[in-house]
């Protein structure tokens, strides 16, 4: 994905693009058995692009390709083309005040699959959904083939799911200082661990910035946090809150901590 990875290409960037690819081939051919493999490992480097599956019917997500009426194996480009079309398409043949709604239908369609993490999301959702009404894998989400009976081996016995759960060693210190500040949670945390055991020469930061999770800026101040909690000049929780302030309110973390009479 274009967007993992703030400085060229790296381990993480190419492995999750020839995964994406994969995906994206075996749901266009309707094979199920790819569709899973390349799933797992999608799951296994971005947790926090899966959340639970909805229960309720209605709540069943959405093909935003076929809104589009593209393949879901098109590249970028075509996304783009076949997004410019359908709305170009919209505006000339319906009134949009009088269907507004499904105008905005096709923007949000637009929005999420031009960006490269959204995509692999609303992907990673749909596939699932595809696997759950084939009786591929069980209706709980856990991205593991439904075993005939007896073919279940003790070492599949633990739900893939299950697996997302808080880290119990002891954290980067830039993790932690993101959870902390409840900037990420549980997945996200788990995203950057897969992500870091896999591709342990990626610097922590450039992980948590090719995520998204933090702006350039907001990076200085937790570099400066962690500094500071370092000295001991500063406690956990006055962070959280001056973090609080730089993210809600725009004033910069060290500003808030001397305006506030901690630093």
């Amino acid at each position: 994905m274009s967007d993992i990875g703030s400085g060229g290409a790296n381990r993480i960037e190419l492995e999750s693009q020839i995964l994406c690819s994969a995906l994206r081939l075996s749901w266009a051919d309707d094979d199920t058995e790819g569709i899973v493999k390349s799933a797992r490992e999608l799951y296994q480097l971005f947790p926090d692009l899966l959340p639970p599956p909805k229960t309720e019917a209605k709540d069943s997500p959405q093909n935003l390709y076929e809104m589009l009426n593209i393949r879901c194996d098109v590249p970028q480009s075509a996304v783009v083309a076949g997004y410019f079309r359908e709305a170009k398409k919209f505006l000339r043949d319906r009134d949009v005040r009088e269907s507004r709604q499904d105008y905005y239908k096709i923007l949000t369609a637009g929005f999420t699959l031009r960006k490269p993490r959204l995509r692999l999301s609303h992907d990673l959702v749909v596939v699932r959904q595809i696997l759950i009404e084939h009786k591929v894998i069980p209706d709980d989400g856990t991205l593991e083939p439904i075993a005939a009976p007896g073919e279940l081996a003790a070492e599949d016995a633990h739900p893939q799911m299950a697996r997302t759960v808080p880290m119990e060693e002891k954290l980067p210190m830039l993790v932690e200082l993101l959870k902390h500040a409840q900037i990420i949670g549980p997945a996200e945390v788990q995203a950057l661990i897969n992500q870091k055991n896999i591709a342990p020469e990626i610097p922590m930061q450039e992980l948590i910035l090719s995520a998204g999770y933090v702006t350039d800026s907001e990076m200085k101040s937790l570099w400066l946090a962690e500094n500071l909690l370092s000295q001991e000049k500063i406690t956990l929780a006055q962070f959280a809150v001056a973090m609080y302030d730089e993210r809600t309110q725009g004033v910069k973390m060290a500003e808030s901590l001397q305006v506030r009479g901690w630093l």
